[in-house]
């Protein structure tokens, strides 16, 4: 697992447990609205019953004035007004006061409250004003006394019990309220040390294994400096992470470098073994000129200096093509040839028979390609036992056609340094290799087939 696969986890994991307490939070807010609406519910409720118990009281005071003052008409007709008014509101509270009883034993001791308000309206309305109405001087209000109180009381009782009802259901809301909000302490706290711990231990990892995987490295990197072994140029860190990246690069760098210091010992040890044949034939034409001063041995002491600088010259040019950068651009196949044409200053223009069946465009380094192609119609030309030659351009493809006998070995043969047929005289074996440089360069691939009796190179783009 990668450790920007452990970062996304962790973080991941930090976003879930942030997101469980938002979660926690809306729903502490919203069951904190619940039991709020449900408080206030239970309050306006409690209002509600003790402005019952208000009424109660109001109709003692009025009947307690009806009484004292039995003899003057117009107080009793006014209290009994009053009455009627109280009996009204009452009434108009009725409805709502039971509508928003919250258990059917609770609805039922409001309605017997209300019932016991209708016997108290029947009292003062019809049984009071009767009494009060009656010729009698002495008035005898004790049976109206004693009925009248007792179901006051009753009803005084109820309103008590309703109201204290409430109250308990009240603190128990309180009480839960509470109990609640506890518990979202808690479970935050929970959460929130849970997110803590979860990135201290999942970070701790993570600066752990970078440290590892930095250390490893730096080990790694210090071996290369103290070990002359080649073979030990790994920097091994493991695989599946960002810095696995970073020691693939170093090490296909330290493969290249490897490879190109095996190549230039190869090329080394080739150069010394092509280069003493002209020095040793070099040595015994002078030494021959030394007695004849033949005007042959001097044109062949030029042609063994002419063969040295054409080694050099190949030398230097596949020695630059390591280091090379492609100045890429645009151009037809018909430009490339002609100007590799231009190039081998040919002595018979007839030797070359051109097909550009399709003038395609290519993208690459002209100059390089340029090259490419003029060494393999030098080759062609050279090694053809008859002419012309035939340059063919196809279906995004450059074929170059000699008539020559098949090569003796594969292509892979020929492609490296210093290579060439077993009877083959001239050359220095470097020229299919200069080529085959060039085109990995671009990702052009070079093949060869034989097709009696033309030996037939291609290039494709």
């Amino acid at each position: 697992m990668t450790i920007r696969q452990k970062l996304f986890i962790s973080f991941s994991l930090i976003l879930l447990i942030t997101l469980l307490i938002i979660g926690v939070f809306f729903y502490s807010i919203y069951n904190l609205n619940e039991v709020h609406m449900s408080q206030k519910h239970r309050y306006d409720q409690i209002r509600r019953v003790e402005q019952l118990k208000e009424y109660n009281n109001d109709f003692s005071w009025v009947v307690l004035d009806i009484i004292t003052d039995y003899d003057k008409i117009n107080v009793v007709k006014e209290r009994l007004h009053k009455a009627d008014e109280l009996f009204r509101s009452l009434l108009s509270q009725k409805q709502k006061t039971i509508q928003h009883s919250e258990t059917q034993s609770e609805k039922e001791n409001l309605k017997l409250i209300f019932s016991y308000f209708d016997n108290i309206k029947s009292l003062i309305s019809y049984e009071l004003y009767a009494l009060i109405l009656t010729e009698t001087k002495e008035k005898n209000f004790d049976n109206f006394n004693q009925t009248f109180g007792k179901i006051s009381y009753e009803t005084q009782k109820l309103i008590i019990e309703e109201i204290e009802y409430l109250q308990n259901r009240l603190n128990q809301t309180e009480r839960k309220r509470n109990q609640f909000i506890d518990t979202i302490k808690i479970e935050l706290i929970g959460l929130l040390f849970i997110a803590f711990i979860v990135s201290f231990v999942i970070s701790s990892k993570i600066i752990k294994e970078i440290k590892e995987k930095l250390d490893k490295l730096n080990q790694g990197v210090l071996h290369l400096f103290n070990d002359d072994d080649e073979n030990t140029i790994k920097v091994d860190i493991g695989k599946n992470n960002e810095l696995s990246e970073i020691t693939n690069n170093l090490n296909s760098y330290l493969e290249k470098q490897a490879d190109i210091i095996h190549s230039r010992e190869e090329l080394l040890r080739n150069i010394s073994h092509e280069l003493k044949t002209p020095i040793t034939k070099g040595k015994f034409l002078l030494e021959d000129f030394k007695h004849t001063q033949s005007k042959d041995v001097i044109i062949n002491i030029n042609s063994v200096f002419v063969d040295i600088e054409e080694l050099t010259s190949k030398l230097l040019q596949r020695e630059k093509l390591n280091f090379a950068t492609l100045n890429l651009s645009h151009f037809k196949v018909s430009s490339l040839i002609l100007e590799s044409l231009s190039k081998l200053f040919l002595d018979d223009e007839s030797k070359i028979v051109l097909n550009i069946e399709e003038d395609f465009t290519i993208e690459a380094d002209k100059y390089y390609l340029t090259i490419v192609l003029k060494n393999l119609i030098d080759n062609a030309i050279k090694y053809a036992q008859e002419y012309p030659i035939e340059i063919h351009a196809h279906k995004n493809a450059l074929h170059i056609k000699n008539i020559a006998p098949k090569l003796s070995n594969d292509l892979v043969y020929y492609i490296r340094p210093f290579t060439r047929e077993p009877n083959q005289q001239s050359g220095h074996g470097l020229g299919l290799n200069i080529v085959n440089k060039i085109l990995q360069k671009h990702r052009f691939a070079l093949h060869y087939t034989h097709t009696a009796p033309h030996n037939i190179f291609s290039i494709v783009f």
